[in-house]
């Protein structure tokens, strides 16, 4: 069991941001907003809410969510998204506050995709990943641009093994400690 201290959701956040990919994500997101006349803000919430979803669920494989309590995968998750939207620079915001509201913004994203997850009536079909990103392609008005839709695929794919890396050396040092 990984058991967590005061800041390290925090440290782990970081590294997730890290190793994950939030360079990828924000250029797709540059790429998006040629393509799209969806406002930047909209846009970086949208890919946001895509990632700490795969994180989200990343954290539910059974591998990690039995060595990681759910009050800890929430604060890395909260920690995830909230150090994101510090180190981006696309989007100015004014203070705390604003990255805040951001922040639930975002997490309230997160909520509906999951949805995806809990919907068993396509066991054979392409899984939850894929429909999410047609879900945030739906929501930019641009269900039919397939080469997006394939970029924002392969980077969930990418994202969830970067991911899946991460824990299992991060459960596996604290094991031998």
């Amino acid at each position: 069991m990984l058991i967590l201290r005061k800041g390290d959701s925090l440290h782990i956040a970081k590294e997730l941001i890290e190793k994950s990919g939030l360079q990828d994500s924000l250029i797709l997101l540059e790429s998006v907003k040629r393509s799209q006349s969806v406002p930047t803000g909209d846009l970086l919430k949208l890919l946001l809410a895509l990632s700490a979803c795969n994180l989200v669920q990343t954290m539910k494989e059974e591998m990690i969510d039995r060595e990681i309590l759910p009050d800890d995968q929430l604060d890395i998750t909260d920690d995830y998204v909230a150090e994101t939207l510090r180190r981006q620079n696309i989007l100015k915001m004014s203070d705390g506050a604003e990255l805040m509201e951001k922040c639930v913004e975002i997490l309230y994203l997160v909520g509906e995709l999951e949805i995806f997850w809990k919907n068993d009536d396509d066991p054979k079909g392409p899984g939850p990943r894929y429909y999410c990103v047609k879900e945030i392609l739906r929501r930019l008005g641009n269900e039919e641009n397939f080469p997006m839709r394939d970029s924002l695929f392969e980077f969930m794919y990418l994202q969830h093994k970067h991911f899946i890396d991460y824990f299992m050396n991060r459960l596996k040092t604290a094991g031998a400690s």
